[in-house]
């Protein structure tokens, strides 16, 4: 077992480009800094179901020349934890294009490449058309067992509210058809679903919000912290887990969050079958009300701020709260295409067309405050699922005090279990480092105290 010396050492195995036309491959790093790559940046979403990323690498052996690039070469890293202590984790990539070329001396260049998941670069090619019959989760399964040779991995505790419904792919390509099936999917609270990939394996994963904000961070016992005192210190420990960087942008705006249908939304539908006609309007705050009543949230984090006394009329003719206007409207026109099941644009019940616009709010809340902080990569370095996007992570951030001496306490709207929903892992390979941005959002936070 090798010693680790920091938290953010990393250990690269080696970082190769091949392709069809070469007689061998080309390693363009072997470890302990060798070769030709700088840095590595690597991008996990909680939103696509493929991994994306970029290569800065120092033409001084005139690979642009001599691989003849095109945009079709493949390149596949194999990395493991400092003290090779997990399995060999290995991603592959296609050279999507390169994004710039800067002559640097009159012998080298440098070379950042843009890098694409091989399954996405597959799949942009691939466009068909076919009818699935079935739950959302049993379609993306049947998509996914035609066109890719994946595993999906169901994490979701609960499964979607839609019933059986059929689906007709329009000449897209297969994540494209997934996405939508996605998109109709709920729990029956109207909770979202998600579908992404990550670093640490080679298969599609789904689940549902409910599942993520009642799960427990992989890092309970040790939140992450943005601590001063933590860079002094030189124990593993406080390193791994120093926030060495916190940006917050655009928080807090409830006009944008109104406007997108997060405090009320107003909904109707005709149903040009039977010509039954639906109207109602959702006060997302009574919602929520209902849904952390239900315990839907952990007991610990469960308040979402509505300021349901807000006028908004200047002249206070309108004395509404702000969550009683129709600050969005939805209008859908329903069919029934099929006799024997549902069709994608039909549900059961007139309430249940509704989980759609609810999911959207819920989604307008979750990224109504917006965190990225920068950590070492040591506790994301390992093949574990817990520590990749679509699972949460603890985090603490103190008060902003000017009595330094005075006991410290926790900020309680800046702390608490975060969902990772972006990640990028950035690979130093020329000096051996690892650190990661972490793209973070919580639907509920702690009561304030006083």
């Amino acid at each position: 077992m090798s010693e680790i010396v920091s938290a953010e050492q990393l250990k690269i195995l080696s970082i190769t480009l091949d392709a069809e036309r070469f007689n061998r491959s080309l390693f363009l790093a072997v470890g302990k800094g060798d070769g030709i790559v700088v840095e590595v940046n690597i991008y996990e979403d909680l939103s696509k179901g493929y991994l994306t990323g970029n290569m800065i690498i120092q033409d001084d052996q005139d690979i642009y020349r001599q691989a003849d690039l095109v945009g079709t070469e493949r390149v596949t890293i194999d990395f493991q934890t400092p003290d090779q202590s997990s399995d060999i984790i290995t991603k592959t990539f296609v050279v999507e294009e390169i994004d710039t070329s800067i002559k640097t001396t009159d012998y080298s260049s440098m070379l950042v490449l843009n890098l694409i998941e091989d399954i996405k670069f597959y799949n942009d090619l691939v466009k068909y058309s076919k009818a699935y019959t079935g739950t959302g989760e049993q379609i993306i399964s049947l998509i996914v067992q035609d066109k890719f040779n994946r595993e999906v991995v169901n994490e979701s505790e609960k499964q979607s509210a839609q019933n059986v419904f059929r689906y007709i792919v329009p000449y897209i390509s297969p994540l494209d058809a997934i996405v939508k099936v996605r998109d109709k999917m709920t729990t029956a609270s109207g909770l979202p679903f998600f579908f992404y990939s990550t670093i640490v394996d080679n298969k599609f994963h789904l689940i549902d919000l409910e599942t993520i904000i009642n799960s427990t961070p992989f890092n309970v016992k040790k939140p992450f912290v943005f601590d001063q005192e933590n860079t002094q210190k030189t124990d593993l420990e406080s390193q791994a887990t120093n926030i060495t960087a916190l940006e917050t942008d655009l928080q807090e705006s409830t006009i944008q969050l109104a406007i997108a249908g997060g405090m009320g939304f107003g909904y109707e539908s005709i149903n040009a079958t039977s010509g039954k006609f639906f109207k109602t309007h959702n006060d997302v705050s009574e919602h929520f009300e209902d849904l952390k009543n239900a315990g839907m949230f952990p007991q610990d984090q469960n308040f979402i701020a509505f300021d349901k006394e807000f006028i908004a009329d200047p002249s206070s003719v309108n004395t509404n709260p702000i969550t009683q206007y129709d600050a969005r409207i939805m209008r859908r026109i329903v069919t029934n295409p099929y006799t024997d099941v549902n069709g994608y644009n039909q549900e059961a019940l007139p309430a249940q067309e509704m989980l759609y616009m609810i999911k959207n709010s819920v989604i307008s809340h979750m990224f109504k405050n917006f965190y990225t902080i920068n950590v070492p990569g040591i506790l994301f370095s390992t093949s574990s699922i817990k520590a990749t996007v679509g699972h949460l992570i603890s985090m603490n951030i103190y008060r902003n005090d000017t009595d330094y001496n005075a006991n410290r306490k926790i900020d309680e709207k800046r702390s608490g279990n975060f969902i990772i929903v972006s990640k990028r892992h950035i690979f130093d390979v020329s000096s051996e480092r690892h650190t990661v941005s972490l793209g973070l959002c919580k639907l509920a936070s702690r009561r304030i105290e006083e």
